[in-house]
């Protein structure tokens, strides 16, 4: 068991088969029907929508398109798996084979993507809690000293293995025939044990990949744009790509003008196949370097031991879970409690306000009528308006009559007033 903790021999030289994806024209027949298939379903669901202006046109559009992810994904796992027939220098599998196989790998993508969100969204619900409690005086200072480099480090070495170990090689694991669980535990234990050799490895496949893509490129580029520009010379698409043939200006223009033209249609039709052609001939020899990866990193690892290792891994992460939900409940429980308790204190604390309340007022309603006589005893005489006291009429000294203040007798008894 010891001997499977070694980093092990990285033989670089085995990656020179990669250029082997050339040359195999099987994967490439099947790539290549996948796309026309995938191809004419986008087809078809342009046309619906296109031509039936309605919630159900759409809806059948969205079936078709989603028809079309699954057949791509279907067909390129379909030659993945006659790859890795290849690059385990086995009999290579049947197209129905493949095809078949191929739809059997889909929930294995799917479930690989659920569990990469869901690691994602833990790493950050952790990181997230952390920079909470460093927001304590004094000690979160402390804290986010220590923890953040941390974070930083451990997410950068999950991002990497992510990147050159998890996505690029799971794929290969699902293509040799293990189930999602074995697939998923043997890709972690080569991230654990062998990454340094596989980062080391997928970067001399790229050094092999962009040689064989310089050499294609060579030849292909030069004599492509040459003949292409000898063949719409002689067949008349130049002048119709100069005159834009009455399509307008801009590329739809230029793009009109070579379709007015039927053997430019030919001509581009071609070109376009041998471009994909060259895509998927690329293709294939990453898909066989990235296999060839693969099966050299696992050579040393035993599989029982690797699965037994990813049990123990969930099942501490389970048991982790289960003991986070039992504390989580137990904090919930407390707090409610304690709001119970601080509604009873703030009830009890309302009820006493409103007793004392009551009472004072109670007391005021039996002391408004003494204090309303008191008020009233107390109450200064109320002053006449209209400034100091009205002075007497004048009246007549014999018989008391009012007169004038101007008159000289009493008009009753004509007594003399002055």
């Amino acid at each position: 068991m010891r001997e499977s903790h070694k980093l092990g021999e990285i033989r670089f030289a085995v990656l020179a088969r990669a250029g082997e994806g050339l040359t195999q024209w099987r994967p490439l027949l099947l790539g290549f029907l996948t796309l026309l298939v995938a191809g004419g379903l986008v087809a078809l669901s342009m046309w619906m929508v296109s031509h039936m202006f309605s919630a159900l046109g759409g809806l059948l559009a969205l079936l078709i398109n989603l028809a079309a992810v699954v057949v791509v994904l279907a067909g390129t796992s379909g030659v993945g798996a006659m790859l890795m027939d290849r690059a385990r220098e086995l009999p290579m599998r049947g197209f129905h084979e493949a095809a078949i196989f191929g739809l059997r790998c889909i929930p294995k993508f799917l479930g690989l993507g659920l569990l990469v969100l869901l690691a994602g969204l833990a790493f950050f619900l952790v990181a997230a809690i952390v920079y909470f409690v460093c927001k304590i005086p004094v000690l979160g200072a402390l804290l986010a000293f220590v923890a953040h480099p941390v974070l930083i480090v451990v997410g950068a070495a999950l991002l990497v293995t992510l990147v050159f170990v998890v996505n690029p090689l799971f794929a290969p694991a699902v293509w040799s025939g293990l189930s999602m669980k074995a697939a998923l535990a043997s890709v972690l234990g080569i991230a654990r044990k062998r990454l340094v050799q596989v980062v080391l490895m997928q970067l001399v496949l790229y050094v092999v990949m962009g040689i064989i893509s310089s050499l294609l490129v060579t030849g292909l580029l030069p004599v492509g744009m040459t003949l292409t520009g000898m063949a719409a010379g002689i067949m008349g698409g130049a002048n119709m790509v100069a005159g834009h043939g009455g399509y307008g200006a801009g590329p739809i223009g230029m793009l009109g003008g070579l379709m007015a033209n039927g053997s430019m249609v030919g001509l581009v039709m071609g070109l376009a196949v041998l471009a994909a052609v060259v895509v998927a001939l690329m293709a294939q020899v990453m898909m066989l370097g990235l296999n060839l990866v693969y099966l050299q990193a696992q050579e040393q690892l035993d599989p029982t031991e690797a699965e037994g290792e990813l049990d123990d891994f969930l099942g501490d992460m389970r048991q982790r879970a289960q003991q986070a939900t039992q504390r989580a409940k137990e904090a919930a429980e407390h707090a409610k409690q304690v709001a119970e308790q601080k509604a009873q204190e703030m009830a009890a604390a309302h009820e006493a306000r409103r007793a004392a309340a009551a009472e004072a007022k109670a007391g005021q309603d039996r002391q408004s009528p003494n204090q309303a006589r008191n008020d009233a005893e107390q109450a200064p005489e109320p002053e006449h308006q209209g400034g100091p006291a009205a002075q007497p009429a004048p009246q007549c000294p014999a018989c008391l009559h009012v007169v004038g203040s101007s008159d000289a007798f009493c008009s009753e008894c004509g007594h003399k007033l002055k």
